[in-house]
């Protein structure tokens, strides 16, 4: 983003609300009581939410991620080591965005704990190898002696380090994409998590292994524990995958997509910046009372550009341009609208000793100058100033709106654009749209429609990297499938619950895919190594399950916890905390049991063997 700091004459919402809170709370006593309302005090709010989230549940979300990494090792360095991991990329990210000059704002404040949930994710991966092949080579009789440790980070880290690398490109470029966006604040965010990701890789890579290189492994790591509830449940799972529960699983996939699809078709592409906001807020407790009294909070201007001077003195513009005043205000959701017009009108009927028959513009344009030159000398020239300049070519109309919601704005300027065809010339009048309503439609439409466009890219980064990787067009399919269900159950539920397609949850299916692509890529990954060292498919799953499937889950809960944690706190309901869970638990089963399912039905050689194969027919029989 560029730094909008140094233009001048920029001041923060933040400030500009602070400084108008100062002046009310002068002049409020209790006779009289004042009321906010305004694009800069939402966007005020928007900036104080996000301020607030950020600096206490950072905290919470480090607190939860390291409960879980204790359950999962139950060691002071199974608690540490991912933390350090993540905090360390979270603290890389925001020096090197600093550095290249782009700023936070309240749309990416929150990228930090996704940051820290991938991060310390992709930690989880590889320390829990670490432990595995300790206790590997423990059990093979060799010494607890350092070298001991070096083999096992040196093998974890060989193991693991092929698919942390697909993976960690593969989310990194996903939301390097977002680049191609034409609104700096996704620009920024995508760039961010991308440096976060491509941190936490590094470290993985080589402080960390060098860390744990020096530390013994606790004493509990090496007891070892027994079989707790998830891996028994991993472990049902993958009988059932091997055994006779193959059918089942598609059936249920099948039946959940399809579901899912008729859920899609009824989602709703809109936004309201007010509306997301708590009614108990100060700001939806001003906005209701200056609604209930005034035109609207929410502002369209209309632009008229006459083709030569004095083009908006014609009477047939006038008329035109009250005709259309006065169709926008037969629009439900508009409060009122105002113009140069107006005031001509009042004059014309004042001067006819105030017959109401007279309340229209004046039918002449020798009048209209009169009435014009009439007021320019006797009235308050700012009036005029705001409305229309002094070479009478260019004008505004003011249409105030009880409702910020993007559909209201659509209808406006719909009725606009289908009015101006019959009743203005193009070749005399130009007419544009502006204000903070036409605002957010552009900034709804550019993220939706971008959204749906960088879906698209995030699945053809997945597709060619995973191919590339696995010489194998159709282990690229492969990762896609389970991702494709997870966006597809997303929009399905949004659809079903009448939660709206907008600037902040469309960002949410195209981050669940990148995410989502590490849990099939490791389980993958895991798979070809179980079965080259058993030499059983089914032992394969089992193992791959109990290991890389657990941590998975552990992933996509951290993922999940940290996001889940924004859903009610705040200024208004955080639908990512409600939808990001929702993507990381199908992201989750389906890496977990539809894709090893699709494994065992159609024998891949990307698994199986025979890896330098291309050809979608890359299936054994």
């Amino acid at each position: 983003m560029a730094n909008r700091k140094n233009a001048p004459g920029w001041l923060p919402d933040s400030l500009i609300h602070c400084q108008l809170k100062d002046i009310a709370l002068k002049y409020r006593d209790a006779d009289h009581e004042i009321y906010l309302g305004g694009m800069p005090v939402v966007l005020s709010f928007f900036e104080k939410d996000a301020g607030e989230q950020l600096f206490k549940l950072f905290p919470l979300a480090i607190l939860i991620i390291g409960l879980l990494h204790w359950y999962a090792f139950r060691t002071w360095q199974g608690l540490i080591i991912p933390l350090m991991t993540a905090l360390l990329s979270v603290v890389w990210a925001l020096g090197i965005m600093g550095l290249s000059g782009r700023s936070m704002d309240p749309w990416n404040a929150m990228t930090p704990i996704l940051i820290l949930a991938i991060a310390a994710g992709h930690s989880v991966q590889i320390l829990k190898r670490y432990y595995e092949e300790y206790d590997r080579l423990r059990a093979a009789g060799k010494p607890a002696a350092r070298e001991t440790v070096r083999d096992a980070v040196v093998t974890s880290t060989t193991q693991v380090g092929i698919a942390m690398v697909t993976a960690g490109l593969i989310a990194s470029a996903s939301f390097a994409s977002l680049i191609t966006f034409q609104l700096k604040t996704f620009q920024s965010f995508g760039l961010l998590t991308a440096f976060g990701i491509l941190s936490a890789l590094v470290l993985e890579l080589t402080f960390i292994p060098a860390l744990r290189s020096v530390l013994r492994p606790s004493k509990k790591a090496q007891k070892g524990r027994g079989p707790d509830f998830l891996d028994r449940f991993l472990e049902g799972l993958a009988r059932m995958i091997i055994g006779s529960g193959r059918p089942a699983i598609l059936a249920v996939a099948g039946v959940f997509f399809l579901l899912a699809l008729a859920g899609a078709t009824r989602i709703q592409i809109a936004n309201s910046n007010r509306s997301q906001f708590f009614e108990s807020t100060e700001l939806r407790r001003d906005d209701k009372v200056l609604n209930a009294k005034f035109g609207g909070t929410s502002t369209i201007y209309l632009l008229l550009q006459g083709k030569r001077e004095n083009a908006l003195k014609d009477p047939k513009v006038l008329s035109a341009i009250d005709g259309l005043q006065r169709k926008l205000e037969g629009v439900e959701g508009v409060g009122k609208t105002e113009s140069y017009v107006d005031y001509l009108k009042k004059m014309n009927e004042s001067l006819h000793g105030g017959d109401a028959a007279f309340d229209r513009p004046p039918e002449s344009q020798d009048l209209a100058a009169q009435y014009l030159f009439l007021y320019s000398v006797s009235g308050n020239p700012t009036d005029f100033a705001r409305l229309i300049n002094a070479a009478y070519s260019e004008a505004v109309v003011w249409v105030f709106l009880k409702s910020d919601n993007t559909n209201l704005a659509e209808k406006i300027i719909g009725v606009v654009d289908h009015y101006k065809k019959d009743h203005f010339d193009p070749d005399e009048l130009d007419i544009g749209v502006a204000g903070s309503s036409p605002v957010v439609v552009a900034l709804n439409q550019e993220m939706v429609h971008g959204k749906i466009r960088n879906i698209m890219q995030v699945a053809a980064i997945i597709f060619l990297i995973t191919a590339l990787i696995r010489r194998s067009l159709l282990g690229g399919l492969f990762v896609l499938v389970p991702l494709a269900l997870a966006v597809v159950v997303n929009f399905g539920v949004m659809g079903f619950t009448g939660i709206a397609l907008g600037i902040g949850t469309a960002a949410i299916s195209a981050m669940a895919v990148g995410i989502g692509a590490d849990y099939e890529i490791y389980l993958i990954f895991r798979l070809r190594e179980e079965l080259a060292r058993t030499g059983s498919i089914e032992q394969a799953v089992i193992n791959t399950l109990k290991t890389s499937g657990k941590a998975i889950i552990f992933v996509a809960v951290a993922v999940s916890a940290g996001y889940a944690l924004l859903a009610f706190t705040g200024y208004y309901l955080h639908m990512e905390g409600i939808l990001v869970p929702l993507a990381m638990l199908t992201s989750c089963l389906g890496a977990l049991a539809l894709l090893p399912t699709l494994v065992m039905i159609f024998r891949p050689r990307f698994v199986f063997g025979a890896a330098g194969q291309t050809s979608l027919g890359d299936v054994v029989p």
